[in-house]
């Protein structure tokens, strides 16, 4: 796979965020209608103005793990500007496994994620560290098959 171990410094994002259940894989369907909804309702719009790409953000606080449910985030980078509607997400410095994602959305992506889960970090020198999993996008065409996008995996050394 293609990676890279970065250290990042803490980071706040802005943006929207929904609660979606993982159990039997339903976010794997729900999350790519949460980003048509964004795209449909003008959120997305509002947040190519307030930064240069967008991110999917999973977060998941020891409550909601025993729900088998997570917060999901479609945010950019935070610069102090304000939206309405939007809420603002502090990210903590973290060191980050960075993975490379080529083809179309979400099928591309979502092989990515089960890669990595299933052969990287059980072959690695890295273990999953506390932290949200963020999903990194330009704003192309998420259609392409050549189009390109980054899955940040927050991690520790074994």
């Amino acid at each position: 796979m293609d990676y890279k171990i970065v250290l990042h410094d803490k980071f706040q994002v802005i943006g929207v965020k929904k609660v979606f259940s993982y159990d039997q894989g339903k976010n794997l369907e729900d999350i790519p209608k949460f980003w048509d909804e964004v795209h449909t309702n003008g959120t997305i719009e509002q947040l190519g103005k307030l930064g240069t790409s967008y991110m999917g953000i999973c977060s998941v606080s020891k409550e909601q793990a025993t729900n088998q449910e997570m917060d999901y985030w479609i945010a950019t980078e935070y610069n102090g500007q304000n939206a309405d509607g939007m809420e603002i997400f502090e990210v903590s410095a973290q060191q980050w496994a960075i993975f490379k994602s080529v083809g179309a959305l979400p099928e591309a992506i979502q092989s990515t994620w089960q890669q990595i889960f299933s052969k990287w970090l059980p072959e690695s020198d890295y273990v999953h560290a506390d932290g949200p999993e963020i999903e990194v996008y330009d704003g192309s065409d998420t259609t392409k098959a050549d189009f390109t996008c980054e899955v940040w995996i927050p991690v520790t050394k074994k």
